[in-house]
């Protein structure tokens, strides 16, 4: 009974130890031993031998046969294991996370938002892209701002169409398609109006920007220096329910780099017949209806300007800029038509401008400063809406801030904010807005 322990014993230990690359001399000097002392003989050991050899060939061979042969094998078989490990049901398709967040103390004077100084955590976004294929990805945004869940601001489907022509890589243009719901592609604040993004933790007065149901198709012309275009189809009126009315919302833009440093855009917007629906469009927060109307529509249009000091290789977003500075600029008008609920009474029409100027200067690689000046201003002094909260005529802006890079990615930001309330409605409040944050995307 011992003999044969011994055996498997000696067997289990041999295989064992010759799976190490240095443990063949060892396994030798063992078997010689455990020969000499009596405890197996040598043709025992010889079995054993030729037992071990007739498997090895087949072990190999097995191993080989399962094991990736190239380095594209070796990414494509992490890349099923790292899909399975996270869920996904089709391990063909790829997932990719990313995110930014915001909090930190803000300040205001007694007609402010924050009159007793209050710990705010403003901005939460957690993006997921689905690939399901080589020409699709789905986007899906969760908003967690304010620390709750507020809703599913994107969820669309982005389609590479090039890659279903021939043309993909010897056409002068690109071309590709987003249906769900989206940012609407007008202007260029709207892609950075956050705290994370944003060089300062304001946006300008009128903060022009909205997300809506639709379809938009949208490219670049060109190889050098390309014309880069989008036209877009909406629902127009708000939220997520069904299209009130047949008429659709359009928006088109086209950019262009004049020279390298130099960058413009033009942006135009119509909301169609919205009835007395709200708009997806917001201009200083204001989407309602004009009182007293039956049936409103809006348009807007805006030209915006950048100019890059010693362009770096990051423009946007602008508080993660690497130019030495830039300076950019917008101007637009807006006009809300109104029809009457009756042919007696009388609904003016709302009109008005808006921009913004702002600035960015890097002092060092971690520190920069960053200034802005905006406002918003109804056509016509006895006109009033409610602007930023506020039923005033006019309403005007002026951020001052520094930025400082913990790392490529957290900045920590101070703003200090007067808010003007120029003509119309209450007297000027004072609601100015001190704001310290800390901010970081991922």
């Amino acid at each position: 009974m011992f003999r044969k322990f011994a055996v498997v014993l000696v067997v289990v230990s041999f295989v064992f130890a010759s799976s190490f690359c240095m443990a063949g001399d060892d396994s030798e000097l063992i078997l010689k031993v455990l020969v000499k002392k009596g405890i197996i003989t040598q043709a025992e050991v010889d079995e054993m031998r030729a037992e071990i050899a007739k498997e090895k060939p087949a072990a190999k061979a097995e191993a080989k046969a399962g094991a990736p042969k190239t380095m594209e094998d070796r990414i494509e078989a992490v890349e099923k294991d790292l899909a399975s490990k996270v869920g996904l049901d089709k391990a063909a398709s790829k997932l990719k996370i990313k995110g930014r967040w915001a909090a930190g103390y803000y300040d205001s004077e007694k007609a402010g938002s924050y009159p007793n100084g209050s710990f705010q955590a403003p901005e939460a976004k957690i993006q997921f892209t689905f690939k399901p294929d080589d020409i699709n990805d789905i986007i899906m945004r969760l908003s967690l701002n304010n620390a709750a869940f507020n809703s599913v601001d994107y969820f669309y489907l982005d389609t590479n169409l090039m890659k279903l022509t021939p043309w993909e890589k010897t056409a002068p243009f690109t071309l590709a398609s987003r249906i769900g719901r989206f940012k609407i592609d007008f202007g260029e604040e709207t892609f950075s109006n956050n705290p994370v993004e944003s060089a300062l933790p304001s946006n300008s007065a009128a903060n022009v920007s909205g997300n809506d149901e639709g379809i938009m198709l949208f490219g670049k012309i060109g190889k050098v220096r390309p014309l880069s275009w989008s036209v877009g189809v909406f629902n127009g009126n708000t939220g997520t329910g069904a299209d009130n009315n047949w008429v659709k919302s359009f928006n088109g833009k086209v950019a262009y780099n004049i020279i390298d440093p130099l960058y413009v855009s033009a942006s135009y917007y119509t909301s169609g017949n919205l009835d007395q629906q709200a708009s997806e469009m917001s201009i200083a927060g204001l989407t309602t209806v004009p009182s007293s109307a039956l049936q409103w529509t809006r348009q807007i249009a805006e030209v915006d300007v950048r100019y890059d000091f010693k362009k770096g290789k990051i423009q946007n977003p602008p508080a993660y800029c690497d130019s030495l500075a830039y300076i950019k600029g917008a101007y637009g008008y807006f006009i809300d038509n109104a029809n009457p609920f009756r042919a007696l009474n009388t609904v003016h029409i709302r009109d008005g401008n808006y921009g913004y100027v702002e600035g960015l200067l890097n002092v060092t690689k971690k520190l920069y400063a960053a200034g802005r000046a905006s406002t918003i201003d109804l056509s016509g002094d006895e006109k009033t809406a409610s602007l930023n909260s506020l039923t005033v005529n006019a309403y005007d802006r002026y951020s001052l801030g520094l930025g400082y890079r913990l790392s490529g990615a957290t900045i920590l930001k101070g703003e200090y904010s007067i808010n003007i309330k120029r003509k119309g409605g209450i007297d000027d409040p004072k609601d100015d807005l001190m704001s310290f944050i800390v901010a970081s995307q991922f």
